[in-house]
């Protein structure tokens, strides 16, 4: 899966408007009938690979810098991308008809010609691939007009070794993956951020991908961070996108528009008692080379939470005795199937820890779903997170 992940990330626009011409095109030929001729498909899909491509280019410039570019190219990739969504409802549909046929014995009807797709599976098909295309065409759009914005709290009580018991109860607020940017909508993040503040915590973090892309207008969108504000400040690491981006860029745009402290490959002291250690982002398979080094340098008197941007970097948490560890990257898939959270796209290209809690030998990982959103401005059944980690001390406990 890694092989296929380091081919589909780095071209993800390519990818995208691939998905979108054959969801266009299959759609077409669906509804009004497809043409015999090979030449026609080839012809069509390649002008609508290029039409994808071109909107892309578009919606990947800041809407207040190129409005009308912005906008049609936000509008037609939704339009490609929702086409791509009605296709899946198709085959599921298609799926799960031919399962029925063949568990009742009945056989397709062929017509005499054929005039659409999936005619073999006999006429009164028609309807069962509808309802499959509206039910997949109305999830996609719901992700589009309102799940992107749907927020939901995690809290966890988490006893910490080494915490003192002065500090049992410090409450940690955790933010991941904010992608401001072109396609962030300000107005969710300002909701996110002031929700994060309301929840009173006494840290705030952030677990990377601030910046979504080298297109963003740092000046517009950094000071909109301002609004975080915890007693011992927030603390920072920079993910893949801010990579993109340039981590020199985003770390000094950080500095000079708020208060907050980014790490780098280092370890801060919020206060007697409790360190964070922050993970710089490196590409896969490098993710956690740092973690050991890093783990040599905390005090022996203090409690730790690890910041890592990809949870692969768990496995050598655990190793180093590292018994926290916060992670974000996933965005939980951004996309996965209702009442199957754990059919999604980062489960499948990227790593198991691809959302929640999990706990081994000990030690305990958290992956956030973030706040924003990548590639589209959509979420279906991955709702936004702000996570609440509330430490307990051993002697508390």
């Amino acid at each position: 899966m890694d092989r296929l992940a380091r081919i589909i990330f780095p071209h993800y626009w390519e990818v995208l408007s691939i998905a979108c011409a054959v969801g266009e095109w299959t759609l077409w030929c669906w509804a009004f009938g497809a043409p015999a001729s090979p030449i026609v498909h080839v012809t069509i899909l390649a002008l609508l690979f290029c039409a994808n491509r071109l909107a892309a280019e578009g919606y990947s410039l800041e809407d207040a810098h190129a409005p009308v570019q912005h906008r049609l190219g936000g509008v037609k990739l939704a339009a490609g991308f929702t086409c791509a969504g009605g296709v899946a409802g198709l085959v599921v549909a298609t799926i799960g008809w031919w399962l029925v046929v063949q568990a009742g014995g009945i056989a397709a009807q062929a017509g005499t010609a054929v005039h659409t797709p999936f005619e073999w599976l006999g006429p009164e098909f028609r309807v069962a691939g509808w309802l499959g295309v509206v039910a997949a065409v109305g999830l996609v759009v719901d992700g589009y007009l309102l799940s992107y914005r749907r927020l939901e709290v995690t809290r966890l009580d988490v006893t910490l070794p080494g915490l003192p018991t002065e500090l049992d109860g410090f409450r940690v607020v955790q933010l991941s993956d904010l992608h401001v940017g072109p396609i962030g909508d300000r107005n969710a993040l300002r909701d996110a951020l002031d929700r994060a503040v309301a929840e009173t915590p006494d840290l705030i973090v952030v677990t990377g991908d601030i910046v979504d892309a080298p297109t963003t207008d740092l000046d517009a969108w950094l000071p909109e961070l301002r609004r975080l504000r915890a007693p011992h400040g927030v603390v920072a690491i920079l993910g893949n996108h801010d990579l993109t981006v340039g981590l020199d860029r985003v770390d000094e745009a950080l500095r000079a528009a708020t208060d907050w402290t980014v790490l780098r490959d280092q370890v801060h002291r919020v206060t007697d008692g409790l360190v964070v250690v922050g993970l710089e982002f490196r590409p896969t398979p490098h993710e956690s080379d740092a973690i050991p080094a890093l783990a040599a340098t905390v005090p022996d008197d203090a409690a730790v939470l690890l910041l890592a941007h990809h949870p692969k970097a768990f496995a050598a948490a655990r190793a180093a005795g590292i018994r926290l560890t916060l992670a974000g990257h996933t965005h939980g898939g951004q996309i996965a199937l209702p009442f199957l959270p754990r059919a999604n796209t980062a489960r499948m290209l990227m790593t198991p820890y691809d959302r929640g809690t999990f706990v081994e030998d000990g030690a305990l990982l958290h992956v956030n779903r973030g706040i924003g959103t990548s590639g589209q401005r959509m979420r279906i059944g991955v709702p936004r997170e702000i996570t609440v980690v509330t430490l307990r001390a051993p002697a508390a406990a």
